[in-house]
C-alpha cells in the first residue's frame, strides 16, 4: 500500500528526544529549522503539521513503524480489511451490506480510506458505549467489577 517507516533502536532514540522537544511546545507559530550545507533556513509549520508530527514521533520513539497516508486514498478489501483487523471475507459481507461505501474499478472493490475511519470511529464509539453499559449493569449488581 504506503511505504511503512519502521525506526531503527537509534532512531527510535533520536525521536524520543525530538518528542521530548516538542511537546510541551505551545501550538501556534511553530517553525523548523533545516540546516543544509551550513545554511540554516527557518520552515513554518502549520499548526496540524506539528500535532502529526509529535504523533509520529511518539510512536517512533516507541519502537513502532509509522504510515502517513491521505484520507483520500483508495484501499483494497485486504488493506481495510487489515486495518479494522478483520477477515477479507468478513469486511467484503460489511461493504456488501451498506456499512460504508465503496466502488468498482474492474471487478475490485475500493475503500476510500477517510470513508472507513468514519466506519472504524462509530463502531469504537458503539463498543464504547455497550462497555459502559455493561460495566454499569455489573455494578449495579455488585458483581465486583
Amino acid at each position: 500500500m504506503f511505504d511503512v517507516t519502521t525506526p531503527t533502536a537509534e532512531s527510535a532514540r533520536v525521536a524520543e528526544t525530538a518528542l521530548r522537544t516538542l511537546t510541551g511546545h505551545p501550538v501556534g507559530g511553530a517553525s523548523l529549522h533545516v540546516c543544509e550545507d551550513g545554511k540554516d533556513t527557518a520552515v513554518a509549520l502549520p499548526d496540524e503539521v506539528l500535532s502529526l508530527l509529535v504523533h509520529v514521533l511518539g510512536q517512533m520513539a516507541n519502537g513502532n513503524g509509522v504510515r502517513v497516508v491521505p484520507v483520500h486514498a483508495e484501499l483494497t478489501t485486504q488493506q481495510a480489511s487489515d486495518i479494522l483487523n478483520v477477515s477479507r471475507p468478513h469486511f467484503v459481507k460489511l461493504v456488501e451490506s451498506g456499512a460504508m461505501p465503496f466502488h468498482w474499478v474492474g471487478t475490485h472493490r475500493r475503500i476510500k480510506l477517510g470513508d472507513l475511519l468514519v466506519y472504524k470511529a462509530r463502531f469504537e464509539a458503539q463498543q464504547d458505549a455497550c462497555l459502559a453499559e455493561l460495566t454499569a449493569e455489573a455494578q449495579k449488581l455488585n458483581l465486583g467489577y
